[in-house]
């Protein structure tokens, strides 16, 4: 019975690991091509998202599905067509964005809680304070050749 102890441990162990895993989401591109949204559908249904964007990178969050992607820090909202327009219009001019690249914002579990564009090489993780609400956090990298 002198293993007992060291198989208790490894079962707390492993049930520690898999509850700091459940608080977070994920990004990842659509499973198939099906379910890929392109960026022409995202901007033509756009009055049904709540829309954010920051330096490189424009969340879609839809609107009536209980579930909420929420940003912090210095976030702006885009409340009509033309500033969306705007916006992808300047992002399209960034080397490192590319509009074909929409990725699913993902909660603990898998569901789907919306989507999001950036430039490639910058950085963002989800987190899910809440059973209906996932945090994203925002890291852009400066581009190699920058000074």
């Amino acid at each position: 019975m002198s293993g007992l102890p060291y198989i208790r441990a490894a079962a707390i162990l492993l049930v520690l690991i898999l509850l700091s895993r459940s608080q977070y989401g994920e990004t990842r591109r659509p499973s198939s091509q099906s379910t890929r949204l392109t960026l022409a559908q995202l901007q033509g249904s756009w009055e049904k998202y709540f829309i954010y964007y920051s330096t490189r990178i424009v969340v879609f969050d839809p609107i009536g599905d209980d579930k909420t992607v929420a940003v912090h820090g210095d976030w702006i909202m885009i409340e009509d067509a033309d500033k969306l327009a705007e916006v992808l219009n300047r992002l399209g001019l960034n080397p490192r964005f590319d509009p074909d690249d929409i990725l699913e914002i993902r909660g603990p579990g898998g569901q789907l809680f919306g989507y999001m564009i950036f430039a490639s090489g910058d950085r963002v993780s989800v987190k899910a304070p809440e059973a209906n609400t996932v945090r994203l956090f925002y890291n852009p990298q400066r581009a190699p050749d920058a000074p």
